[in-house]
């Protein structure tokens, strides 16, 4: 049988499995998976750690909830971007505590509370050593210009695709599996934000996905704003260049409430003391901006199912390139076996870009503890292409993302291991996780 033939009736048949097993999944007591319709993608901002990024994905999920007003179970993930020169930043700091006779040497800990203009420890050290006070003016000033300047050069040297090929693979997992995606960016994220819904478009179309934008550091829009009238981050980028207008007024530092994280932002900059701060004005113009976006989300078509994890492949041209996963007993799940003892291939692409698509079972009963290796094989011309393979989880989102450059073709023959993704269950709750393996 002609191999293009072989894999579209694999397809199809596949096809029906997986439709059969989704409608298992949502009626299932068994089911170890909660799925989502809708999925909340934060994109950090400036000099934002990972840490402090989960807690303004959980501020979100705070005041926004679990599901949205159409009846979607929300999934929130971080879509994380790094900022350039951090450690410039701790570095200079450090030589500031230094530089005051070895009175702070070694409290980082100050460190965060400084890029927000002040704090508790602050107000007390500030009471017992005067130079701190001018240590801490001196700081927020040098901050604000070096703020600017890390976003000017990002600016002039906006993201490509390699910086956001983590965020092009969840966003193609997302839409092949039939997910209304919001994009929400704060500051720095509106750059690699933009360049992510650009690519969302070349999925699917503007009706199932929508960015809303929040301090963009960005003179590009592609959805509703919000600025403050006192961000001197954002409004400094305007010797440089045009940014987004103004929307809103705020009270001036010693007039601002507290955020959620009982700091203020003397910068007027901070998504938690500024934008999204219940105790300003301002932070109902976000808010709104985002439900109005999320009631205004059509799903694109399904095209895979969801899983109690995910492997999506994608590469960057023509060829064939197939996604190989061995379960933990053994079976061998690929273009011509599509359906193993514990998860499916659904998606097969025989032409060019990919994607492809593995799920593990959301069923308690077929799901299998243990390790899945996760390969790559050039079935068919996809010589030096660069291919990417995606590991998620239902739960964690993300697990690890990895791109490699195809060798010579080899049929069958998967020449390229990627992940081993290692499926527990707790002998005494029965819960099932999942980690990225050695």
């Amino acid at each position: 049988m002609n191999r293009s033939i072989q894999r579209v009736l694999c397809a199809a048949l596949a096809f029906l499995l997986c439709i059969s097993g989704a409608s298992a999944q949502v009626s299932t007591p068994s089911s170890v998976c909660r799925d989502a319709g809708l999925i909340f993608a934060f994109f950090n901002g400036v000099q934002t750690t990972k840490a402090q990024a989960e807690v303004a994905k959980q501020e979100f999920k705070h005041l926004h909830g679990d599901q949205s007003a159409s009846g979607d179970r929300i999934s929130y993930e971080v879509m994380y971007n790094y900022s350039n020169g951090f450690e410039d930043f701790v570095e200079t700091f450090e030589q500031r505590l230094l530089e005051q006779e070895g009175l702070l040497e070694g409290r980082f800990e100050l460190f965060f509370e400084a890029l927000k203009g002040d704090g508790p420890w602050w107000s007390r050290i500030i009471d017992s050593v005067a130079s701190a006070a001018g240590i801490l003016k001196g700081f927020v000033d040098w901050y604000e210009a070096a703020a600017v300047r890390s976003l000017t050069a990002l600016l002039g040297n906006p993201p490509t695709s390699v910086n956001y090929a983590e965020h092009r693979s969840r966003i193609q997992n997302w839409v092949i599996e039939g997910k209304k995606i919001l994009i929400v960016a704060h500051s720095q994220g509106n750059l690699f934000a933009n360049a992510a819904y650009n690519f969302a478009l070349s999925q699917t179309t503007a009706d199932s996905v929508k960015l809303v934008h929040i301090a963009p550091a960005s003179p590009a829009l592609n959805g509703r704003h919000t600025l403050a009238d006192l961000d001197l981050v954002i409004n400094g980028l305007r010797a440089v260049g045009s940014v987004a207008s103004i929307t809103d007024f705020i009270p001036g530092y010693l007039l601002r409430p507290a955020g959620v994280n009982g700091q203020k932002d003397a910068l007027g900059h901070g998504l938690l003391e500024i934008y999204i701060n219940q105790g300003l004005v301002i932070s109902s113009r976000v808010k709104s901006h985002i439900e109005a976006a999320m009631a205004a989300l059509v799903a694109p078509p399904v095209q895979a199912t969801s899983g109690f994890f995910t492997a999506t492949l994608t590469w960057d041209g023509s060829g064939d390139v197939d996604l190989h996963a061995y379960e933990p007993d053994g079976s061998h799940v690929y273009y011509a076996e599509m359906t193993g003892n514990s998860g499916y291939l659904d998606v097969d692409n025989v032409v060019a870009n990919g994607p492809e698509h593995y799920y593990a079972s959301c069923d308690a009963a077929t799901l299998q503890p243990g390790t899945y290796q996760v390969k790559l094989a050039n079935y068919n011309a996809a010589d030096g292409r660069t291919a990417t393979v995606q590991i998620a989880s239902w739960n964690d989102g993300v697990l690890g993302t990895k791109s490699v450059t195809l060798g010579e073709a080899t049929g069958d023959i998967p020449a390229h291991p990627l992940f081993n993704v290692v499926v527990t269950k707790n002998a005494q709750t029965g819960k099932f996780s999942v980690a990225i393996g050695q």
